[in-house]
């Protein structure tokens, strides 16, 4: 279960500055001597400044996680549904997102309307990959009835980011870290192969340390802000 919560005021971003006191001596001029040297090497300095990245909070979302622990078991065949499979599921509680609607607006306008729709959406999915110490994942595409996601189509956008560099600045540098799967995807490969295919898979990185093996492959978006037991 997902649903979208009212957006904290957002602070004003923290821009990074150096103050770089220069005294001259007083049998010298103080104005400055302008040569084709010192304007290349100013242009040079600048360019070299890297641009704050925005990771302005701009909204937040709610969901509701459990685990189905025969999900992965070895025995399971392919005729067990999530009503077979889910008899004894376990909570793993709610968790409460903030998503950077500013630095991927494409990716969190598409996890934002899978989490809002009714029919097509996350609810009632499962978790279906485990990494112990790493991270999880959800939102595999397929059967409903398999736990899996089925979509909307006509409601999401082609994600235009998976091909901008500037969407894989950050970092799955800690715990509590989403990013919408890649590299980690693990849907079946019919389901890529549709002209329609949106990719809607995500993971959660769990800890204790950074997972720098996803770095630059998978897409970061929002991050975990408080987790509901």
């Amino acid at each position: 279960m997902a649903s979208p919560l009212t957006p904290p005021p957002s602070p004003p971003p923290f821009i990074p500055h150096h103050h770089l006191h220069h005294h001259a001596p007083t049998f010298l001029s103080t104005a400055p001597i302008l040569t084709r040297r010192s304007l290349l090497l100013s242009t040079s300095l600048s360019t070299l400044t890297p641009t704050p990245i925005d990771t302005t909070i701009t909204d937040r979302i709610f969901m509701d996680f459990s685990l189905c622990p025969n999900y992965f078991r070895p025995d399971r065949t392919l005729s067990d549904t999530v009503a077979t499979l889910c008899t004894e599921s376990t909570s793993l509680g709610r968790i409460i997102l903030g998503l950077y609607g500013n630095l991927v607006p494409v990716t969190v306008s598409n996890f934002k309307t899978m989490c809002k729709t009714s029919s097509f959406s996350y609810k009632n999915t499962l978790v279906h990959k485990i990494l112990p110490g790493q991270f999880f994942v959800a939102g595999k595409q397929g059967r409903r009835d398999k736990g899996e996601v089925r979509l909307a189509v006509d409601q999401l956008v082609r994600n235009t980011e998976s091909v901008d560099s500037k969407a894989f600045k950050l970092r799955h540098s800690r715990a509590g870290i989403v990013s919408l799967c890649l590299s980690e995807n693990d849907d079946e490969d019919e389901v890529k192969l549709d002209p329609e295919y949106r990719n809607v898979e995500f993971l959660i990185t769990t800890g204790p340390g950074p997972c720098p093996q996803l770095d630059n492959k998978n897409i970061v978006f929002g991050v975990v802000l408080e987790e509901v037991n």
